[in-house]
């Protein structure tokens, strides 16, 4: 049994949350915003109510980067004011607030731009010796390299000022960077840095059998896919997030948080490009209490990815972690048909630990002004596509079979949880 270091008879035990001894599913609500922006966070907060009558007890806020910290040096740049007042109004509707971060360079995150003007050159290298942008979704963001130290620095003192600054006590709990991987589309990371966190690796272990780093690009099939690289690259990423977990504890003056962390394993032909030997990677977690698997419905073949949940009990069984196994964006409002979702969401109450789901993004899909006048009325604001609700804050189809279903899904999860304890 894990208690909560600041909520009085919150605890997680057995992968679930308890509150005055009673099983509380978290219904999650990721509401995609510049919480540095008074406009944007004064929208959400005429919205709230709303969103705890659709039956939300959560809400995930993502503070990115680059949106608080400008220059990239760690410090907090913006009056946090707005976004305290916003936390306060979540708890004044009875809602759990979470605090996320999204300090990488994949998936919608942006490096603040200051850092790229200081430290030009810890961008991420690929097998072919090139400076990675992503490729992947799209944005085109700037990779750092997960063996720069400065970024590691910048990173973790702002997550650290971030929690500071916004008070450890107001959270049910943290996550860790969005996804945290090296990258799906690209062989990552082949910089002067990570061939020299790969030598010390090789002499701290006194490894006998690991082939050297390559003396020149590309970086050929027998080195990318060779076991003791791929090995270091999980330990390395587990490190990272560890780290991260450290840095954002040391923001609460090292209180014992609650800590979340995505797990990528998403389709088997990337799994040595994003995580290198998965197992380990899962293997080295070991300062988070909640596992949140990204992919755990299989977008290219429409069905459950059962590989994933599989090696998390694989690890919780090794180790005797009692992890919260739920999902990272159990669906959002661009990704996901209506045809999916009663095997996607069973396929989370038979392989979860019905910690609860995450909606991103919580939104009424409008248009966004491309200013924002004085005349500009509240609730006119759209921060992003991924909304999972129409104009009206009417559910789209996808989402039309949690919410008009949810006390149906409710029993569901809590035959299954009596299921568990009969066994």
């Amino acid at each position: 049994m894990i208690e909560h270091p600041y909520f009085k008879n919150h605890y997680l035990n057995d992968g679930k949350l308890w509150v005055d001894g009673e099983h509380r599913f978290l219904k999650t609500g990721k509401p995609l915003r510049n919480f540095a922006d008074a406009f944007e966070v004064e929208q959400l907060i005429r919205d709230l109510g709303l969103i705890a009558r659709k039956g939300f007890n959560n809400i995930s806020l993502n503070c990115y980067w680059h949106h608080f910290n400008p220059s990239g040096n760690g410090t907090i740049e913006v009056s946090l004011e707005p976004l305290r007042e916003l936390v306060a109004e979540i708890r004044a509707h009875g809602m759990f607030a979470t605090l996320s971060v999204e300090t990488y360079g994949v998936g919608g995150g942006q490096i603040p731009d200051g850092f790229w003007s200081d430290n030009p050159d810890e961008i991420a290298v690929n097998h072919e010796g090139k400076t990675v942008a992503d490729t992947e979704y799209g944005y085109g963001a700037k990779v750092p390299s997960l063996f720069s130290s400065r970024y590691l620095a910048s990173s973790r003192s702002y997550m650290r000022n971030l929690v500071r600054g916004l008070g450890a006590e107001n959270f049910l709990y943290f996550e860790t960077t969005v996804e945290p991987q090296f990258m799906g589309a690209q062989w990552l990371d082949y910089s002067s840095s990570a061939k020299s966190a790969y030598e010390e690796w090789i002499d701290r272990g006194r490894v006998t059998d690991a082939i050297p780093f390559p003396a020149e690009f590309p970086a050929d099939e027998t080195f990318r896919l060779s076991e003791k690289w791929n090995l270091f690259r999980a330990q390395t990423l587990a490190d990272w997030i560890n780290e991260d977990a450290r840095a954002l504890r040391a923001g609460a003056g090292n209180a014992p948080l609650w800590i979340a962390s995505d797990y990528l394993d998403a389709e088997s032909f990337t799994e040595s490009q994003r995580c290198g030997d998965a197992v380990a990677l899962l293997r080295g977690m070991s300062e988070i209490q909640i596992v949140q698997i990204n992919w755990s419905w299989c977008n290219i073949d429409r069905k459950p990815n059962l590989r994933a949940y599989r090696r998390v009990r694989q690890v919780m069984e090794e180790t005797g972690r009692d992890w919260a196994v739920t999902e990272h964006m159990t669906i959002n409002g661009a990704d996901y048909h209506e045809s999916d979702m009663k095997g996607l969401l069973m396929n989370t109450i038979e392989n979860g630990s019905h910690f609860g789901w995450e909606f991103v993004d919580i939104a009424a899909d409008r248009d966004s002004p491309s200013t924002k006048p004085n005349d500009v009325l509240p609730g006119d604001f759209k921060p992003q596509h991924f909304a999972v609700y129409d104009e009206n804050w009417e559910p789209k189809a996808p989402m039309k079979v949690v919410d008009e279903e949810w006390e149906v899904w409710m029993q569901m999860v809590q035959q299954s949880l009596h299921s568990e304890v009969s066994e």
